[in-house]
């Protein structure tokens, strides 16, 4: 197909709001945190259209598999020296005011620029570029230790905000089948962005979109272009569609809502803010983070929330599952064949390297095996927020002094007296999405997450710290589908 012949632009504004936290990477560090996130001229944040191109290329890739050559044609390709380019061009998103407005071009010291001072939403979001929002990451091994280089942090962007961006298509004709299954990637729920994707971070859902189709060999369609405002935002001569009307991929994915009801007291991660009212500020404090919300097109900062990082739950669940995938295929430690001492789930349990995934390896030491390219895994667990009232705060987060004994002197032993703060049965919504793929997988594999998941609603995992003094023990109650699930992996829920 000539490009000269396609002259139908198709195209789409949309916006996109972040369901939960984003972290795209700019790819490197800044000398103090390891994973700081991509940032415009103005110093906000931003998604590069690289991003969503390529996540956009990668569904359309699995979802046209019969098809290898489709995603090609419609994103373009280069194979030394032949190549065509794409038809789909993908703007860069603009970042959301508090009024719902994007921030478009390079804010100068004028008025622009009181607006990117003057705007709370805008002002936080700047200066996260010298204090910024962050998630520690650990890798733990079997002896629940730190792996080596397994320590690090990334930066991301609170849930709630809101991007503004552009597609469009080059056609030969105005119904082009390709433009609405394009748009329905944008609501797709393996619509994730920036890192830490499997862990909770980068959902997007789409709440705004409008869309317009111009034949620029039609004097009529030439002067209705002409028309439209060079704006993202801007939506006159645009029709609006309804996101919900758009096409659900074929790939269909399955969704389990587990809710989590704690027996005791919970704490997940390190926070550096206390929710409670005692006069010193304990040493251990749950993580909290702040969500945007909006309410008739204006943003409102609510107050922060306990956050439970997906990576948390994957954490956990991937052990469990490894311990189940040995137990199924007659592994124990007494196998002369497993060295308990270096032995790691994600190097050589094949079951949690199938359902979770793994990243590609350059370390070619002596006696570890090399991955020459990594794969995405088949589950994506979403952060999870709890909502702390001012009621909840007096009666249901509560301070716990913890000191050891020196069996000597009967006194406290040095450094050995702290307070840790911990919230006392808050429920955790989990939702786990299984994708497409996980139908593929090994029924082993799947049993054995199937009994991890099992062994967290029946209170045999726990979460997050202190777990060893009774605290992250949980019941859950899945929902219809999860349970369904449960059973055709051999695990009947009753």
């Amino acid at each position: 197909m000539s490009r000269l012949t396609r002259s139908v632009l198709h195209l789409a504004r949309f916006v996109l709001e972040a369901r939960t936290a984003l972290s795209i990477g700019s790819g490197g560090a800044d000398g103090v945190y390891d994973h700081p996130i991509v940032r415009d001229a103005n110093g906000l944040p931003t998604i590069p259209g690289t991003s969503l191109a390529g996540v956009l290329r990668h569904l359309w890739a699995n979802d046209h598999k019969n098809d290898p050559s489709s995603a090609n044609r419609l994103f373009g390709y280069q194979e030394r020296d032949r190549g065509e380019a794409s038809r789909l061009e993908v703007a860069a998103c603009a970042l959301h005011d508090s009024q719902d407005r994007p921030v478009e071009g390079l804010l100068l010291p004028s008025a622009d620029r009181d607006r990117l001072q003057g705007d709370w939403l805008l002002s936080t979001a700047v200066k996260t570029r010298e204090d910024p929002l962050f998630r520690d990451r650990v890798r733990l091994n079997h002896r629940g230790v730190a792996v080596k280089t397994g320590k690090f942090d990334r930066g991301l962007l609170a849930a709630g905000h809101r991007f503004s961006g552009e597609l469009r298509l080059w056609s030969e004709t105005r119904d082009d089948p390709n433009w609405r299954v394009l748009l329905g990637l944008l609501r797709d729920p393996r619509l994730r962005l920036g890192g830490t994707t499997r862990a909770g971070m980068g959902a997007m859902t789409l709440v705004k979109l409008h869309t317009g189709c111009f034949d620029l060999r039609d004097p009529a369609d030439i002067a209705a272009f002409q028309q439209l405002v060079p704006s993202l935002g801007a939506t006159a001569g645009l029709t609006d569609c309804d996101p919900a009307s758009l096409p659900v991929s074929g790939a269909a994915t399955c969704t389990l809502e587990i809710e989590l009801i704690p027996r005791d007291f919970w704490r997940i991660g390190q926070g550096n803010e206390s929710l409670g009212r005692s006069g010193k500020t304990p040493d251990l404090l749950p993580k909290l983070e702040p969500i945007v919300t909006w309410t008739q097109g204006r943003a409102a900062a609510g107050t922060r929330y306990a956050l439970v990082p997906g990576s948390s739950v994957k954490g956990a669940l991937a052990h469990r599952m490894a311990f189940h995938w040995n137990t199924l295929n007659g592994k124990f430690v007494d196998d002369p064949a497993v060295d308990i001492k270096t032995w790691d789930k994600s190097e050589h349990c094949p079951g949690v390297r199938e359902i979770f995934g793994f990243t590609k390896d350059r370390d070619t030491a002596p006696g570890r095996s090399r991955n020459a390219s990594g794969q995405v895994g088949h589950v994506l667990i979403d952060d999870a927020h709890i909502e702390i009232t001012e009621q909840d705060r007096r009666q249901r987060v509560q301070a716990m002094i913890h000191n050891s004994i020196d069996r000597f002197t009967g006194g406290v032993r040095n450094r050995m007296l702290f307070t840790e703060e911990l919230l006392y049965q808050f429920p955790i919504p989990l939702r786990i999405t299984l994708l497409p793929g996980i139908d593929r997988a090994d029924a082993t594999a799947r049993r054995a997450l199937a009994r991890a998941i099992r062994d967290l609603c029946e209170g045999r995992l726990a979460l997050g710290a202190g777990v060893t003094k009774g605290h992250g023990s949980f019941t859950g109650t899945p929902d219809a589908k999860a349970r369904d699930w449960l059973k055709t992996q051999g695990e009947d829920w009753t």
